[in-house]
């Protein structure tokens, strides 16, 4: 019985994730950038008068950047971090999607970025993440 209920309550917070996500606005999603936890939140939750990009996750805990969206970095610029701590995985992902994308002929929206596959029809390409 636990069991079912364990398994009911980990279905519904997975539900609850997939629909926070599907009505967050593309440009407005910022997900921590620590693997352990890669929380989603918005740009309007994280707002604030404060000049400063210093963020915090609502999750765990842990202080980010909301400019660059990488681990807080006081003594670096954004793009002083960027060159030091370079992310592998990140490129070694890139290149994975790169080459599927290539295999299958998916195209890319040029608004919002997200991949695109034709599966019918004409070539012409509508978003539904993006009004035109």
């Amino acid at each position: 019985m636990w069991e079912a209920l364990l398994t009911d309550l980990k279905l519904s917070l997975l539900w609850e994730q997939r629909i926070k996500e599907d009505s967050t606005p593309f440009n407005e999603r910022v997900y921590c950038p620590y693997p352990s936890c890669s929380y989603l939140m918005s740009k309007t939750e994280l707002s604030s008068s404060d000049e400063y990009a210093l963020r915090r996750c609502f999750k765990c805990d842990g202080s980010f950047c909301l400019h660059s969206k990488v681990p807080w970095h006081s003594a670096l610029s954004c793009n002083e971090y960027k060159k030091l701590y370079p992310n592998p995985q990140v490129d070694e992902d890139f290149a994975k999607l790169e080459f599927m994308a290539k295999r299958k002929a998916w195209r890319q929206c040029g608004k919002c970025k997200h991949m695109i596959e034709r599966s019918v029809g004409c070539n012409g390409i509508s978003c539904r993440y993006v009004s035109t």
